[in-house]
């Protein structure tokens, strides 16, 4: 009797760890739907974590957009109110959201004019209000090259001087559909163009960006005709200098589909990169600001469940430990995190063998976007089924919870069994 006793508490404290992952005090025990009576679909775009605690959303429910502002429990700020009529038209489809320190909102959108797709961007007080002074009448809009290019906004920074800083692909009707340049055009606080150009006059595919004290990154791929992929770069560039293109650039000619995320970290950088091959692996590989590669942090790439490296994501805290995020190709709940120390080693003591499991109440179709915040705590964003339709979530996990190794409670079990 004793013993099922020690079992039974043994296996509630295991199942009481575990969910504790989930921060129960966010939205309800830790998951935000937005599903809103009469909605059939909702989709969130991107979102923000402001240090305070408080997230940034820009959604769309029924394709209609909306600007929203939670508080760090995920319930509605009804202090915040939106003018968004800019948004909502069919000739605009917003992309991104960057807040700024000041706490206003930058809001990245790609605008059809009737003959092209050109950059617009709108800018948000703190209060949700449209400021009307950015740009012409409250919205900027530009086509990179002044022509009848296609403009497709991807990422929208803000630097340390208040500039602005897009990052988008432009592709000339005439070309195929697969070939794409790199445009970066940039803003002044109140919405004037500083500069704008492409990043080099070659066909490149972009795959991701990041930008840290006013140092952007982008990662992107080479092709050849056939559509391989012959090499990835990464660029580094600095926001003073945006005309030049070949500063502290990395070439990877290895057997690797592309750079998928990068993450920058006080002085270094981290990336991932898909294995092309049939073993599906999910690399992270770290470097100083310069590019240099730093040979002491490894990686194999090895999941200990079955996850989806294409619905695949990854944050760095600010003790260099890494936690890779993915859907379960086994179990539509449920969520893996894999964690590395801060040397690549996987945390042995974290969850199982390196890799802890969260379950959420709906499907999971999709995992959208990630943040991290000083606190470690995560931010996850994507899209689940309730009751046969898509909507948006986003959860909130607690990374730095100690994890019971359910090794440690077998060979606890195992001691309990065979000691005489």
């Amino acid at each position: 009797m004793r013993i099922y006793c020690l079992l039974a508490a043994f296996c509630s404290l295991l199942q009481y760890s575990y969910a504790q992952q989930l921060d129960v005090d966010f939205s309800r025990d830790g998951l935000l739907v937005f599903k809103e009576l009469g909605v059939l679909t909702s989709h969130i775009i991107d979102f923000d974590v402001l240090e305070g605690g408080e997230i940034n959303v820009l959604y769309e429910s029924d394709a209609k957009r909306n600007l929203m502002r939670l508080a760090k429990n995920g319930a509605k700020d009804i202090r915040f109110n939106t003018e968004i009529s800019n948004l909502n038209n069919e000739y605009t489809i917003p992309v991104a959201i960057n807040s700024k320190a000041d706490g206003s909102i930058l809001v990245l959108s790609n605008f059809w004019n009737g003959y092209s797709w050109m950059i617009s961007v709108n800018e948000f007080y703190d209060d949700g209000t449209i400021n009307h002074g950015f740009g012409s009448s409250g919205v900027y809009k530009k086509n990179i090259l002044d022509n009848l290019d296609d403009n497709y906004g991807q990422y929208i920074y803000a630097s340390s001087k208040d500039e602005i800083i897009v990052v988008a692909k432009v592709k000339d009707f005439r070309t195929t559909e697969s070939e794409e340049k790199i445009a970066i055009l940039k803003l002044s606080d109140i919405g004037e163009t500083l500069s704008s150009g492409l990043y080099d006059d070659h066909y490149f595919t972009l795959n991701c960006s990041a930008m840290a004290d006013d140092y952007l990154l982008l990662a992107y791929s080479e092709s050849i005709d056939n559509g391989q992929e012959q090499a990835t770069y990464l660029a580094g560039l600095d926001s003073r200098k945006m005309s030049s293109n070949k500063l502290n650039c990395i070439q990877i000619n290895e057997d690797y589909q592309s750079f998928d995320r990068i993450v920058l970290s006080e002085e270094e950088m981290y990336t991932s990169q898909l294995k092309s091959d049939s073993e599906g692996l999910y690399h992270i590989r770290k470097y100083d600001v310069e590019g240099n590669l730093d040979a002491s942090f490894f990686d194999t790439g090895e999941m200990s469940y079955s996850a989806d490296i294409y619905n695949t994501d990854f944050v760095v805290n600010d003790k260099g430990e890494v936690f890779v995020i993915s859907a379960s190709l086994d179990n539509e709940f449920e969520i893996l995190i894999k964690k590395l120390l801060n040397n690549g080693d996987v945390d042995t003591d974290y969850g199982t063998n390196g890799v802890a499991s969260v379950f959420l109440k709906y499907p999971i179709l999709e995992l959208n976007k990630i943040r991290l915040n000083k606190k470690s705590e995560l931010y996850i964003s994507g899209e689940m089924r309730v009751e046969g339709d898509s909507y948006g979530f986003m959860t909130k996990l607690k990374l730095n919870m100690e994890q019971l190794k359910r090794e440690k409670l077998e060979k606890f079990l195992d001691n309990l069994f065979t000691k005489e």
